[in-house]
């Protein structure tokens, strides 16, 4: 009996070290296919899916739902025959019981650890900050229990798991380890504990009130950050704790020499003491004394102690300074008739300069190595409520419009301020914004911090202007490309209109049937009408189906990669009998492929359209024409009239037919298809004609081949797929060559004439000089796409047409109209 396949819980985020088993979408016993969901798990963010990637039969021992499994821990099984199947339940993972002092034990042995989260990469403990829930409290899946500090924020703990909160607790301010428990969840208040646990993390030290103790103490004692002390800097290779870079700065011990003995070799404060012997002497981090600090010194907060090692450690940069004067007036009032903040739209144009000098946005990595970067995650520093200052990143602000990067930075700000900023909102800046300019300072240097090559200062605005200074990493940026980047950034500033565009509302406020009208249900049209959907505007979708999908579900990629599949399974049985399989050739059941094809796309069209309805999409059959500013009269089954505030096209595009003698009358009478119409065949060709050597026609022409028929493709241009580079072309004719024998693919061919009837067809074509005829039983017209507007009366609301009957547009799909935008193969295919 072969192995059974181990299902594992997945590992979902690069922190998850476990998850709750939420439920079994498939039972024991039930066959499984490759790619199936057969159960859902919780992580401490979402519920996810858990797919399977071998066909069998799921077995037992299966997990209990709502049981927690750590990561990689199995919570069921798939056997290749029904017989193996089983259904008896695995235990739950036990709760991991921390060591430590015998306060620190569950309560119970069913009791459920809370543990200190990993809410970033390198965090390794964290600080208690408050609990949200007494000991003894009933609580629920996904409730806030407790607060806890990183280096940056202040971040909720919630639990995955009912029950009743249980001590030991760990203490306000105490230091806890990643991953070792602040509390537990027990079943029943009868196994409540009320008594608080004691972590070898320590404290975080109170604000001093008498005058420090003279008695030194000895190493092994200490259990807290020192108050005072610089932290020592990062370590060179590996990480360390920030309790050991605090001990290390105190103690003048070089962490660089430190070998961890933490978990995955982190410098822990033990390496520290252990390094340090009887030194107490506080020394700075370049290894001269710290002066003697008269008074008492309270402990740095952890956001201090975060700002403080990042200073120090960028001493060790090697910076430049450059400044320009800028006038900003012209930027504060595109911002304002674009309802942002002057913040954003600096952020923005901060991204056209370094669009032009992406080494601005790169970092030296060491040793000797630079990291460039595409994306432009702009930090930009804010002031917390308790005075404190943060640095929340806009992600991808090359790629974002000014509204989108505005509605993002309200809600970072409005966290920011509450310091409940999650690691993601505030780590890996590629680019730093400093704006002090509102407290009417003249000018001022910022410090560039590792992981950034620059950062700009910007002042108050004063009768020369505004003065903005770029402080640079020499390694990285020199002074000529820091002085260029600083000219394209004064004139992003000074010229917005490049760049910002109008400030036209894209959803005209009035009194309208629905907010958006989206013309066309295709792939370009549905996606637009969701998200449209899903962020709350009212829209109605206009389709001439009766289920959505567009071209690609009914007569583009997905009814073609059915007939591929079947192809390619033609194909491969060619080489059985070399490999000693005796099958027999072979045969083509077109009725059953049809019936198998259609299937697919309706059971696809109907789950689209209940998705359509069930977020909320006004789904109408019918046909749209324009007939006003804002209004369309609708054709068809759902004819009615309709007002809207802004309207999307999306119809697609048709096949092209050239004007080639006779085409017309050969698509009329059947004998010739389009790449439209060739789904309505009754039977597969045994000899086929095609014109166009495009993506679309070598695939039906390779697949027709693989089905039996004998094809020649007929092509104007000197080479097939000439939307593809040469090489692919040349790769692809000489595959043709070695396994395609009934296929031949003729370029630089000029199509004279089409004449006959379904069945008898000859095409008569001239390749250089001599002219030829191909008698065929079917012609395929694949010679690309063309929109064709007509229908909709454009006139009548003012859109403009492009080049080859494209609807033009500019970079955010809008069209000279304000309030109408085009997607899709109707504007080119973009």
């Amino acid at each position: 009996m072969a192995e059974p396949y181990v299902i594992k819980m997945p590992q979902l985020s690069d922190t998850m070290t476990e998850g709750v088993l939420v439920s079994w979408e498939k039972p024991a016993g039930a066959r499984v296919e490759r790619g199936d969901v057969v159960a859902t798990v919780e992580t401490d963010k979402a519920i996810m899916d858990v797919e399977v990637f071998r066909s069998g039969y799921l077995a037992g021992p299966l997990a209990e739902a709502n049981s927690v499994i750590p990561v990689g821990g199995t919570i069921g099984y798939i056997t290749d025959s029904a017989v193996e199947t089983a259904a008896a339940p695995v235990p739950a993972a036990p709760a991991v019981v921390p060591t430590g002092p015998a306060s620190a034990t569950p309560p119970a042995s069913e009791g459920y650890a809370v543990k200190m989260p990993q809410l970033s990469d390198t965090m390794t403990e964290g600080v208690l900050v408050s609990w949200e829930k007494p000991a003894g409290a009933r609580v629920e899946r996904g409730d806030v229990v407790a607060t806890v500090e990183t280096d940056k924020a202040i971040m909720d703990v919630e639990v995955f798991r009912e029950g009743y909160l249980s001590g030991p607790l760990a203490v306000v301010d105490a230091v806890v380890p990643v991953g070792e428990a602040i509390a537990w969840l027990v079943e029943s208040p009868e196994q409540v504990s009320h008594e608080n646990a004691v972590h070898d993390g320590g404290r975080r030290q109170p604000d001093a009130t008498s005058a420090p103790v003279a008695t030194p103490v000895p190493a092994a004692a200490m259990s807290g950050p020192v108050p005072g002390a610089y932290p020592a800097p990062r370590p060179r290779q590996g990480t360390a704790s920030p309790f050991a870079r605090q001990l290390a700065g105190q103690r003048g011990v070089d962490i660089n020499g430190l070998r961890g003995t933490g978990p995955a070799g982190v410098i822990v404060a033990a390496d520290v003491l252990g390094a340090a012997g009887g030194r107490a002497a506080p020394v700075a981090s370049d290894g001269t004394a710290e002066p003697a600090v008269p008074g008492n010194g309270r402990a740095m907060t952890a956001i201090e102690r975060a700002i403080s090692q990042a200073m120090a450690a960028s001493l060790s940069i090697p910076v430049f300074h450059v400044t320009v004067q800028v006038r900003p007036e012209a930027l504060i009032r595109a911002a304002k008739a674009h309802k942002l903040s002057v913040t954003v739209a600096i952020a923005k144009a901060a991204s056209q300069a370094l669009h032009r000098h992406p080494l601005v946005n790169a970092a030296y990595q060491p040793v000797d190595k630079i990291v460039e970067r595409s994306q432009h995650d702009i930090g930009i520093a804010a002031t917390t409520e308790d005075g404190g200052l943060v640095v929340p990143v806009l992600r991808g602000v090359e790629g974002k419009k000014p509204e989108q990067l505005q509605t993002e930075w309200t809600s970072l700000l409005e966290k920011a301020r509450k310091r409940r900023l999650s690691p993601p909102e505030y780590t890996n800046p590629t680019f730093t914004i400093s704006n002090m300019g509102m407290y009417g300072i003249a000018q001022f240097d910022a410090i560039v911090t590792p992981g950034t090559a620059a950062i700009i200062a910007i002042a108050g605005n004063g009768p020369e202007g505004m003065p903005i200074t770029i402080t640079a990493d020499h390694r990285v940026v020199n002074g000529a490309e820091a002085a260029l980047f600083l000219n394209d950034l004064k004139q992003a500033i000074e010229h917005p209109e490049n760049w910002l565009g109008s400030g036209g509302q894209v959803i005209p406020e009035g009194d309208y049937d629905v907010q958006v009208l989206v013309i066309g249900a295709g792939p370009g049209g549905e996606d637009c009408a969701r998200e449209l959907a899903e962020n709350g505007i009212r829209v109605a979708m206009v389709n001439d189906a009766p289920l959505p999908g567009g071209e690609c579900l009914w007569r583009g990629c997905i009814p073609s990669k059915a007939w591929r599949a079947a192809a390619d399974r033609i194909r491969d049985r060619e080489h059985d009998a070399a490999m000693g399989i005796a099958l027999g050739t072979p045969r083509l059941d077109w009725a059953q492929l049809e019936q198998h094809r259609r299937g697919i796309l309706q059971t696809r069209g109907e789950m689209a359209l209940k998705t359509d309805q069930g977020v909320k999409i006004q789904v109408l059959e019918g046909y749209a024409r324009f007939t006003g500013d804002h209004s369309v009269e609708i054709s068809g089954k759902d004819a009615r009239t309709l007002t809207f505030g802004a309207c999307v096209i999306a119809t697609g595009a048709p096949a092209f037919v050239p004007p080639i003698p006779g085409i017309q009358d050969a698509l009329k009478s059947g004998a010739a298809v389009t790449s439209d119409t060739v789904w309505n065949l009754k039977q597969p060709p045994a000899r086929l004609c095609v014109i166009g050597a495009g993506a679309i026609g070598m695939e039906m022409a390779q697949m027709f081949h693989d089905f039996g028929a004998e094809v020649r493709v007929l092509e104007a241009l000197p080479r097939p797929v000439a939307e593809m580079e040469k090489e692919v072309a040349e790769q692809l004719m000489k595959a043709i060559a070695h396994n395609s024998p009934r296929l031949q693919v003729l370029t630089g061919v000029k199509v004279m004439d089409v004449a006959g009837q379904p069945g008898q067809l000859a095409v008569r074509y001239q390749s250089g000089d001599e002219v030829a005829n191909y008698a065929c039983d079917l012609l395929l017209v694949a010679t690309g796409k063309r929109p064709d507007t007509s229908g909709l009366n454009l006139a009548a609301v003012g859109v403009a047409l492009g080049d080859r009957a494209v609807i033009a547009v500019d970079a955010s799909g809008r069209t000279n109209v304000p309030h109408i935008y085009a997607v899709g193969d109707v504007i080119g295919g973009y």
